[in-house]
């Protein structure tokens, strides 16, 4: 009897022996489609190529319960061991799908190496969104599977997942194929509120920066569009990197840095438009400041090196930046000269800081996992403040939109009764011997010509350029054209003289060119010039000296310079000797030397067809002209 008890305790003892030798065993006796391989795992951190042989003795391995959450595990590689025991199953090929729980690692069964996911071990590039991998398995009743792992601590990816799309599976490879596809359309639906994020930003985005185009001079619909656009790209590499083409992490690493740069960037630069204010030195202190998480958190090789040295740096630096983000924003809207309610947009700016501030200091403090995309209802309200931020801006935008259309009607409806009344101001009626030209560049231009009367049959030809363009070149074209009109100097240097003193008496208005030319009854001609491009007689440039500009100087002196009779007189604005072609190229003075002996129109279409780019005025005088 004592015999007998004996040898079942040696029995007893020995199964004891194996089973703690080779961990826990997983006994599946029924396999029709696929059963998940949920319970103790064993897991050792280190490396050693003895640990995938089946004999391996694993009992002092820490025991772990499968499945578990997927998160970022401690850097370096790591081993899981389990053993299956398939019990009275009918021979059929079957396949070991591992769950999305390592960013990289090997398959061993029995011994034997049955498949790698992720790239290679210890190389930078790599996978970078983890998901469910489908291995053959040897065919064994009894099998010591073993999985050899690296882990990076990536942040973002399907390495975040929940507990149940984390399982692993054995069974046939059509079913383990409808488990990943299943895998699939959960990750998709538990995504889907922050993919719905990503198109409403980039969508968003695209509206503002065409919106940007269509009003110019408008940059904070460019800048707000840009903040966006690299908010959703970031949200991108996180979320969706199959829209991107599956970039390994060395690329998505890099991607994210320039993203994350890129929007920080964007938002500092639409808070200078949007508040009118100055980039200060704390501005780009901060953004200094801020730069360091993106580039640590994304450059593989630095990151590797700065975790080796201080695995808690990358965390803090995240959520220091988020405070520096603050620091830019409400730096440069305490300088904002522009007179308007902030208040929607600063109280939406600190909701969105203020949830980030909550989300990136719990990762840093390890009450959670950075950019996880399977979220809590309340992490899915704290990653969507920035659609609250981004609806006040469009509540300011909008506001400011309306002003300016109504402003630019206003300044529409000014600039055609401008034009209105700078048509009036050009001569009436023609004149024999006389063709004029007048092509402005906009609505309202600042060239003018007149054709004035004289005593004893004498006629003086005034053609003149003034500075600057619209409403305000406009008015100046006015006040020269009523002083010619009541003018009853003979000279052109008189006529010059006259008008530089009004123009003084208008200070701050600008300066104007012109040209003056009294043609006599027998044909005599006498010139002046007050900086304007000297005209042509008979083909030829005019040599005579010209002047100041009217209105530089009170004190200008203006000369007359006589000449003969001429067969044809051309006086031309800058805007035909400056026309520019496509290649920038000018129309030139020696090109139009080479028109000055044709018409008026011909000129100025020539001018015009090499590209107009400012007002085009041209006067022809011919022989005929002369009484």
């Amino acid at each position: 009897m004592r015999t007998y008890s004996l040898r079942w305790r040696i029995l007893l003892l020995l199964a004891t022996t194996a089973l703690r030798a080779t961990g826990q065993t997983i006994s599946i006796e029924d396999i029709r489609q696929a059963e998940p391989l949920s319970g103790t795992w064993r897991q050792q951190k280190g490396d050693d190529p003895g640990w995938a042989a089946p004999q391996f003795d694993d009992s002092a391995w820490n025991a772990i319960e499968m499945p578990q959450p997927a998160s970022p595990g401690e850097r370096g590689i790591t081993w899981y061991r389990l053993r299956v025991r398939l019990a009275n199953l009918p021979p059929q090929p079957l396949y070991l799908m591992v769950g999305p729980l390592f960013p990289a690692y090997e398959v061993f069964a029995d011994g034997a190496l049955i498949g790698r996911y992720g790239g290679p071990l210890g190389a930078d590039r790599g996978q970078w969104y983890v998901a469910p991998a489908i291995f053959p398995l040897p065919a064994a009743t009894d099998l010591a599977i073993a999985i050899r792992t690296e882990d990076r601590g990536l942040r973002y990816g399907a390495q975040n997942a929940t507990r149940e799309a984390s399982q692993s599976w054995i069974g046939t490879e059509a079913a383990l194929k409808d488990k990943a596809a299943a895998w699939q359309l959960m990750r998709r639906t538990g995504t889907g509120p922050l993919r719905v994020i990503i198109v409403i930003l980039l969508g968003g985005s695209g509206f503002l920066m065409a919106l940007a185009v269509h009003r110019r001079r408008s940059y904070e619909y460019l800048y707000v569009g840009l903040f966006m656009a690299f908010n959703g790209l970031f949200r991108v590499v996180q979320v969706a990197p199959e829209w991107l083409g599956d970039p390994d992490r060395l690329v998505a690493g890099y991607c994210g840095t320039a993203f994350a740069l890129g929007s920080t960037f964007a938002m500092a630069l639409f808070a200078r438009t949007l508040f009118s204010a100055k980039l200060t030195a704390i501005t780009w202190l901060c953004f200094v400041v801020y730069s360091i998480a993106p580039i640590v958190a994304g450059v593989q090789p630095l990151n590797e090196w700065m975790y080796g040295r201080w695995p808690w740096f990358e965390q803090w630096a995240v959520a220091i930046a988020i405070w520096m983000e603050v620091v830019i924003y409400f730096d440069v809207a305490r300088r904002a000269t522009r007179r308007e309610n902030f208040l929607p947009v600063h109280l939406a700016a600190a909701t969105y800081f203020g949830a980030n501030i909550i989300f990136y200091t719990a990762n840093a403090l390890g009450k959670r996992t950075l950019g996880g995309e399977w979220l809590t209802p309340w992490e899915l309200a704290l990653r969507s403040t920035i659609m609250l931020f981004l609806f006040a801006m469009g509540i300011i935008l909008t506001r400011r939109s309306a002003n300016m259309d109504r402003e630019q009607g206003r300044l529409e409806q000014e600039l055609a009764a401008a034009a209105e009344v700078q048509k009036l101001l050009l001569p009436a009626r023609s004149v024999s011997g006389v063709e004029a030209v007048y092509q402005p560049a906009s609505e309202v231009g600042g060239d003018f010509y007149q054709i004035l009367e004289r005593p004893a049959g004498a006629r003086l030809i005034v053609v003149g350029d003034v500075s600057g363009k619209g409403l305000k070149a406009a008015m100046l074209v006015s006040v020269i054209v009523g002083a010619l009109r009541q003018g009853r100097q003979e000279s052109p240097a008189a006529v010059l003289e006259d008008l530089n003193r009004v123009l003084a008496e208008q200070a701050g208005q600008g300066f104007v060119t012109c040209v003056c030319l009294r043609i006599e009854a027998n044909g005599t001609l006498t010139l002046a010039n007050a900086g304007h491009p000297a005209p042509y007689v008979n083909g030829a440039e005019w040599a005579g000296e010209g002047g100041l500009p009217l209105g530089v100087s009170q004190e200008a002196v203006y000369r007359d310079f006589q000449t003969a009779p001429a067969e044809v007189i051309t006086l031309v604005s800058d805007g035909v000797v400056e026309a520019a072609n496509a290649q920038g190229e000018l129309f030139g003075f020696e090109r139009t030397r080479e028109f000055s002996t044709q018409s008026a129109h011909a000129i100025a279409d020539a001018a015009r067809a090499w590209g107009q780019n400012d007002d085009i005025t041209v006067v022809t005088v011919m022989s005929s002209f002369c009484p």
